[in-house]
């Protein structure tokens, strides 16, 4: 009967604690009362992805505050915190709608977009006014599943990439409903960006053309063990003595780049062998194509199997940590280049010379200067557009993932906010001379995650 009564007060006080809690993804009642304070309660780490979870607009910074479900907004000269805005859990990208009046923000765990109204003038002025879903009420499951990177073709057009599903959402702005889904055969898409009339889509997890090299003719390059011998006859069960041996080879799809046409949203070029963990997506104003990566180098030793292959091989390097480079002539995408931005495995990295995990990256308006961070370096650096070098790092807080950059009129970098994700601060880093970038100040975010 105790355990009875005390299962019974347990549940009474959940019903009533989620009772308590704010709404979230609510529509706000416009009104006159101040924007209520987030309530104070974390929960654990979702490890959620970003994308652009920062951004800049006129005298405005909007921040993902990822652990406490909120956009933070700071005023740009001062750093001051002017509002912190409830949204769904886990948002991880934003995007200011063209006119400048919207700002709209992908929440991953709620499936969700909160719509925050920018519009100074307005009684809803940084609240969030609407909530874009996708439900299926039949089989009471969203099609809205894990969104991430939001795009902007025009005020009436938006595009979402909906990370577990391999689509990409196409958004009525005025009606706030998905009028359509474009297919992205690759996994996991998250990075979007829309510029010159074309949408350009990357799927993160994009492979690298390597694969079991099982077969039952063994030619000793693209098959190397018999799968039926060592993998079905013997040992179906228990691997013991299984012999596995990884290869690249030129049929497995590397999709890595889709390019559509925003006014019809057809597919017009897809490009592949850009990398294999993709992160990052800026784009020039001639249209070439920046990508922040890492290319696993699993094939090098990959003969583990039938050659003993091990660490000796692999160098100690699992990846190369780059920056891909895509060109188009027309709409047909030329050979991609690569900028190494760390020595190739033969010399060894010391920590000033690494850059871990190319994360963010942004262009300058003059096209000359690529704003990059290295997320497992804690660094944010500069690379020449023309040469590919890097010119100049300097260290941050934990896990920068995320960049809003500012130019001067002349197109080139004057300043940048970081989001140092793990950390949950934001460096503010003077660009005036590429090669000497300086962090002036540092903004804690609020973060309620239990200790």
């Amino acid at each position: 009967m105790k355990r009875l009564l005390a299962g019974f007060t347990l549940i009474v006080f959940s019903f009533l604690g989620v009772w308590l809690l704010p709404a979230r993804d609510q529509k706000n009642v416009s009104d006159d009362r101040p924007t209520p304070s987030p309530a104070k309660v974390g929960h654990p780490s979702f490890l959620s992805p970003h994308f652009k979870p920062i951004v800049v607009h006129q005298d405005r910074l909007f921040v993902a505050n990822t652990p406490a479900d909120t956009v933070d907004v700071f005023e740009t000269s001062t750093n001051d915190l002017l509002a912190r805005i409830p949204v769904g859990i886990d948002p991880v990208s934003i995007a200011i709608r063209p006119d400048g009046l919207e700002v709209w923000v992908s929440n991953h765990i709620s499936d969700s977009i909160s719509v925050i109204d920018t519009n100074r003038k307005s009684s809803t002025h940084l609240r969030v006014i609407d909530t874009v879903q996708d439900i299926d009420l039949e089989k009471r499951a969203t099609n809205f599943d894990e969104p991430v990177g939001i795009a902007f073709a025009s005020n009436q057009k938006a595009y979402v990439a909906l990370s577990s599903e391999n689509k990409i959402a196409v958004i009525d702005v005025a009606s706030r409903k998905v009028s359509k889904h474009l297919n992205i055969p690759a996994q996991d898409p998250r990075a979007v960006s829309v510029r010159n009339g074309k949408l350009y889509v990357l799927p993160f997890e994009s492979n690298n053309k390597t694969q079991l090299s099982g077969g039952y003719k063994i030619d000793g390059d693209l098959v190397t063990f018999n799968a039926h011998e060592h993998s079905i006859a013997n040992n179906n069960v228990l691997s013991l003595g299984h012999v596995l041996d990884i290869v690249k080879h030129p049929n497995v799809p590397d999709k890595d780049l889709f390019v559509f046409d925003t006014e019809t949203d057809k597919l017009i070029e897809t490009v592949d062998t850009l990398g294999t963990l993709l992160y990052g997506l800026t784009i020039d104003s001639k249209g070439s194509v920046f990508v922040a990566q890492t290319d696993a180098r699993n094939h090098i030793n990959g003969r583990s199997g039938t050659k003993k292959h091990g660490l000796a091989q692999l160098q100690n390097r699992a990846f190369l940590n780059q920056i891909t480079r895509v060109d188009f002539q027309k709409n047909a995408a030329k050979k991609p280049s690569f900028i190494n931005l760390e020595p190739l495995p033969s010399v060894k990295i010391t920590p000033q010379d690494a850059f871990a995990t190319p994360f963010a990256i942004e262009i300058s308006s003059n096209d000359q200067t690529l704003i990059a961070t290295a997320a497992g370096s804690d660094k944010v650096f500069t690379v020449d557009t023309s040469s590919g070098k890097v010119m100049g790092h300097v260290k941050v807080g934990s896990v920068p993932r995320g960049i809003a950059l500012r130019s001067n009129d002349k197109g080139a970098p004057v300043q940048a906010w970081i989001l140092n994700a793990v950390e949950n601060s934001i460096s503010h880093i003077n660009l005036s001379d590429p090669e000497k970038p300086v962090v002036t100040s540092t903004i804690k975010l609020d973060d309620p995650t239990p200790a």
